[in-house]
């Protein structure tokens, strides 16, 4: 059978039908409307993205259901990695919501094109709960998140998500920042409090090798010379030692920031042997002031001050100034 072409339409090899008493007629979507389905696709994204983030903030996890497909892929940094499925989704969710009870998730930029929304929002809240095997804190913590999230006919598909996870360790105390003291400050002070009560003056030598490192130094303003390495502490307090036998070294002060320890001393003893070049006195007594560095349970750094003048005197060796 023929087909006949109605005698009122010719189209050209331009695409276009004419009437032949109208204007042409465009069948394809013109600009505007393809950007205004391009911004609706945006939009629509968007909305659904916000969708997301009142669930995080407010916690009505299965309102998910409605908003995520099942086979949703979710990729986190590690040690979370990648989760399939939105049970898995959803369980990631109560576990975080498990350790901050008062989650809070705000997002601030949110840019979207095509079938994809990115996001940079703030993750917040109080660590009331156990998270990833670190007991509860009470520590407030506040972190960024960034966040990719694809749609697919207004549904979640796939999610990328970066939440400052270094930055939440760090605050609720899980780990420590890098190139900090592998010691506690408290640890360090009790290592500058074992050098002088228990090699000083109990005289056990053989914790110098455990307390001090092999490429240690001490400034030590009574010596020509630094002492060197375990070796050369192990000589400065046998001398020590040889010319008071029986010294108490007292620590009156000890504080400590980070990897550095400050004490403050009294030495008191008998002055029974040669000391500094001067005899026995039968007497002495020494202020001194000493500034450890201390890394991996180790003194590697120390500047020694006594009071060298003060020693001298009681022991006779020179008048004071003006005498």
């Amino acid at each position: 059978m023929e087909i006949q072409a109605d005698p009122n339409q010719v189209r050209d090899n331009r695409g276009f039908t004419e009437r032949a008493l109208g204007d042409p007629v465009n069948l394809q979507p013109s600009r505007s409307q393809c950007m205004s389905q391009t911004q609706d696709q945006r939009e629509a994204n968007k909305r659904a993205a916000h969708q997301v983030y009142d669930v995080w903030d407010g916690g009505d996890i299965e309102a998910l259901d409605d908003i995520i497909t099942e086979d949703v892929v979710f990729h986190g940094p590690e040690p979370v990695g990648t989760v399939h499925g939105r049970e898995a989704y959803k369980d990631n969710l109560r576990m975080i919501r498990a350790g901050f009870p008062d989650l809070s998730f705000e997002a601030h930029d949110v840019v979207a094109e095509g079938d994809t929304v990115m996001a940079n929002c703030t993750f917040g809240g109080t660590h009331n709960g156990e998270l990833m095997g670190i007991e509860p804190t009470g520590t407030s913590v506040e972190v960024r998140w960034f966040g990719s999230y694809r749609f697919d006919d207004g549904e979640l598909v796939e999610v990328t998500g970066l939440p400052d996870l270094f930055g939440a360790f760090l605050q609720v105390g899980a780990i420590d920042p890098p190139g900090s003291p592998s010691t506690t400050e408290a640890e360090n002070k009790e290592i500058a409090r074992t050098y002088a009560q228990e090699v000083i003056s109990e005289g056990n030598l053989a914790l110098i090798d455990e307390l001090f490192a092999d490429d240690y130094v001490e400034y030590n303003s009574a010596l020509p010379e630094p002492i060197q390495g375990p070796e050369g502490v192990k000589e400065y307090v046998t001398t020590l030692r040889s010319a008071v036998p029986d010294i108490d070294c007292v620590v009156e002060d000890l504080i400590a920031e980070g990897d550095m320890v400050v004490r403050r001393d009294q030495a008191t003893g008998t002055h029974e042997g040669g000391f500094m070049g001067v005899e026995a006195t039968g007497k002495a007594v020494v202020e001194g002031h000493h500034i450890h560095r201390i890394e991996d349970g180790q003194f590697v750094e120390s500047w020694a001050q006594n009071d060298v003048m003060g020693l001298l005197m009681q022991l006779g060796a020179v008048e004071p100034p003006g005498e």
